[in-house]
């Protein structure tokens, strides 16, 4: 059985832009003023990572209330727009097949399947796993390591966007698909199997083939 693992944000969706956002707005109110430049730096690290850094330069709140506070802001800034076509359209096409497909996220769980449920995508996955739930997050193995545990597969793809989501990935053992969103360059995404430039099912296809 083949076994189709996503990563979530810039991945199925456009939203590392938008984590930029909600924590700029939200250190905005201890007075920090952060360029996005810097924040581009943390895109696919577990929050906890993030959390950290910036409670060493001012008073943050627990790990949960921040988040929390984060998914305030991110939750009222999305709107259809931030769903990429070609991933929607491939969950689709993959959801009409045998294969078995995971939601495999560095972000916290709670945030995470408020996404999926949001955009009525949660249901074309067998398993949706967050980065809280698992003691070491991306760019360790142990996330997919899981996920791929629940889902029971023998043959696996993971697809991701980010430097971080890719490392986990290949630390897995799995084929990695990158999918470039012009966050990264392609040096960067060059730890992965192979880099596209969208995201379609002949391509799936003849990767699993392969395996």
């Amino acid at each position: 059985m083949y076994g189709i693992f996503w990563d979530c944000d810039g991945t199925i969706m456009d939203t590392e832009r938008l984590y930029a956002y909600a924590w700029q707005t939200h250190l905005k109110e201890y007075g920090l003023s952060i360029p996005e430049d810097e924040i581009k730096q943390f895109v696919g690290v577990d929050d906890r990572i993030v959390h950290s850094f910036y409670s060493e330069k001012v008073g943050l709140e627990n790990f949960d209330q921040t988040m929390s506070k984060l998914g305030f802001i991110i939750e009222n800034s999305l709107d259809e727009r931030i769903i990429f076509q070609d991933a929607k359209q491939l969950l689709n096409q993959l959801s009409h097949l045998e294969h078995k497909q995971a939601c495999v996220s560095a972000s916290p769980y709670a945030l995470l399947n408020k996404k999926l449920q949001k955009f009525k995508i949660d249901s074309y996955f067998h398993f949706v796993i967050g980065g809280d739930q698992v003691g070491r997050n991306k760019p360790y193995p142990d996330i997919y390591n899981k996920a791929i545990e629940n889902l029971g597969s023998s043959y696996n793809l993971i697809i991701e966007d980010s430097p971080t989501g890719i490392s986990s990935g290949k630390a897995s053992g799995c084929y990695v698909l990158a999918i470039d969103r012009g966050i990264f360059s392609k040096n960067q995404l060059s730890e992965a199997d192979q880099i596209v430039d969208k995201l379609n099912l002949e391509i799936i296809n003849k990767i699993l083939k392969s395996l």
